[in-house]
């Protein structure tokens, strides 16, 4: 979605005030007579110490909607980073934007920064439990799959879990090089979503690449699915045509 200066203040107000309605925590785990138990912490006030803070199992009532709540907050800060990039990018006057902060620019995404993640293709130490193989590749879903057999169909070249340091080590699903832009993006899916161990991995995954510098929509594209909601991958060209578009806006805007 391509927001003008005024719009995209006027978005972030909005966001700004629901994340102000919504609880300030974070799901965590704890071990509790030597079994791992997940819980939501919630801020009694806003940057409470770690004994000013209350503790709720997930599995119930009301840590549950609580959980959710977190998962929410955290998507909503990740959408408030992505505004503030577009605007520091933009040519229009930002000084009004209060929340402008330095963060950490990432690598210049290009061909050579391709083949230095294809040296560390499939590369994640996470063991595969059921494994789907396609081309010779063994990919951790069905998912996984069919979007490596979209990359196929639409011709894009992609490496699959190269290792991906933005502070920590994480391992994109795909890492996809278009060759018009010279440009790398990374896929994820999420496929897991509704096992709240998932969520939690997947909420902080979220703020990561956000606080290292990348852009949902430009640097990558994230795709969940459910239980209930599966996934469409045939939206995914769709996506890729939308991310080109938004590099080639920004590189218009920064030439």
């Amino acid at each position: 979605m391509f927001l003008s200066f005024e719009q995209a203040k006027i978005r972030l107000m909005y966001l700004e005030k629901r994340l102000e309605k919504l609880p300030k925590g974070k799901v965590t785990e704890r071990v509790e007579h030597g079994k791992k138990r997940e819980l939501v912490w919630i801020r009694t006030y806003p940057y409470a110490p770690s004994y000013n803070r209350r503790y709720y199992y997930t599995t119930k009532e009301p840590g549950i909607s609580l959980m959710t709540k977190v998962v929410e907050s955290s998507r909503i800060e990740t959408e408030i980073q992505e505004i503030i990039e577009r605007l520091r990018t933009s040519r229009d006057e930002v000084r009004c934007v209060s929340r402008i902060k330095r963060r950490n620019e990432p690598v210049t995404m290009n061909r050579k920064f391709f083949d230095e993640l294809k040296k560390t293709e499939d590369s994640n130490p996470y063991p595969k439990t059921n494994p789907v193989e396609y081309n010779g590749i063994l990919f951790r879903s069905k998912g996984e799959m069919l979007i490596a057999q979209k990359l196929d169909e639409l011709g894009l070249e992609y490496s699959y879990e190269s290792r991906l340091n933005i502070g920590r080590d994480v391992y994109p699903d795909f890492s996809v090089y278009i060759p018009e832009i010279d440009k790398v993006f990374f896929i994820e899916f999420m496929g897991g979503f509704g096992n709240s161990e998932y969520n939690m991995s997947s909420g902080n995954k979220f703020s990561d690449y956000a606080n290292y510098g990348y852009i949902n929509g430009r640097d990558i594209i994230f795709i969940c699915e459910t239980d209930v909601n599966k996934a469409d991958v045939e939206l995914l060209e769709a996506q890729i045509n939308a991310l080109i578009m938004a590099n080639t806006e920004v590189r218009k805007k920064t030439s």
